[in-house]
């Protein structure tokens, strides 16, 4: 095998495109680096990390007996063959397959800019920020620099994808805002359904690609997943100011309380906020009595808290009254 086969094979475990038995050889060149517990970083030493383990296969390689190469050689004839044949294929699809048009769209000057996309949704394009988009019969592809609010028109045979900075945002049909607030961080805020938010490592080395899992998060109402991509973070929480997700409306026509046990209300207020919200057990039997109309989450959670002698605590994406 040259360096450059060793290249491609890796490149095609990445697109998943090669064989079972080629996903196995991929599988023991990782266990043959002795620091894979422990990988480095920077692209510099991912870098460094494909010539070691090229070494290493070359070695084992020279270390075999005949018969074993001979049938490896055979078999890896075989695998390139197989290989060349779908990569055929798949040029030729290509090829005669008509490929949708970008559409780009920039806003330089207004404060918001609407873009109708033709499969319904609709983007509110923030001032400075620049869109591209594609639409085919199996996907929805989208790219974006700076920030825009996504009204997402459902449909679970094509998914909704877009592209910002080094994440990527995936999504069947929701609402949600992507904020770029620079300095290498970034936000996406989801306000209804559901969203996966995932690293995209397009521009890193192939090594990093093939044994490296990007860090992904799925995201609800009310949630926010906040990203660095200098520091390469990716952490979920809930929103600074949550907004009520009310499938039964009856459920916002009551928040006057008389005498109501904390473990009740809890389990409205996570109702009307689809969020998870729990009381300890010592105070499940507390009662409040209090009119919370009016306020936001935090502003009621600030009230409760205050009559019952309590306190809440936010940590990820729970909210606990203790």
């Amino acid at each position: 095998m040259s360096h450059e086969e060793f290249r491609q094979l890796l490149k095609r475990y990445v697109q998943g495109t090669c064989t079972p038995e080629e996903r196995e050889r991929v599988a023991r060149w990782y266990n043959m680096l002795p620091d894979k517990q422990s990988m480095p970083l920077t692209e510099e030493q991912y870098d460094v990390m494909e010539e070691r383990l090229w070494q290493r296969v070359c070695r084992q390689t020279e270390e075999n007996p005949p018969r074993t190469l001979l049938l490896k050689n055979t078999k890896q004839r075989w695998w390139t063959s197989a290989a060349a044949a779908v990569l055929l294929l798949m040029l030729l699809f290509t090829w005669f397959t008509p490929q949708p048009s970008v559409q780009w769209v920039h806003n330089p000057d207004a404060d918001t800019l609407r873009v109708d996309l033709p499969d319904g949704s609709v983007v509110q394009l923030m001032r400075g920020g620049q869109l591209s988009y594609s639409m085919s019969s199996s996907n929805r592809d989208l790219t974006l620099k700076g920030s825009a609010l996504f009204d997402v028109a459902s449909d679970s045979l094509r998914p909704f994808s877009i592209a910002h900075g080094k994440m990527m945002t995936q999504v069947l049909g929701t609402e949600f805002l992507i904020a770029d607030s620079g300095a290498d961080e970034s936000e996406v805020i989801v306000y209804s359904g559901k969203v996966l938010v995932k690293q995209a490592c397009s521009d890193a080395p192939l090594i990093k690609k093939v044994f490296t899992k990007p860090k992904s998060v799925q995201l609800s109402s009310n949630e926010r997943a906040l990203i660095n991509t200098k520091r390469e973070t990716l952490e979920a929480t809930i929103v600074a100011r949550p907004m009520p997700v009310v499938p039964n409306p009856k459920l916002l026509q009551s928040i006057r309380f008389e005498a109501v046990q904390l473990g009740r209300l809890a389990h409205k207020l996570s109702k009307i906020y689809a969020l998870d919200i729990q009381v300890v057990s010592k105070h499940a039997n507390t009662t409040f009595t209090g009119n919370l109309d009016n306020m936001s989450l935090f502003e009621q959670l600030d009230l409760i808290c205050a009559v019952t002698a309590t306190q809440y605590l936010v940590q990820d994406r729970k909210i606990s009254i203790q």
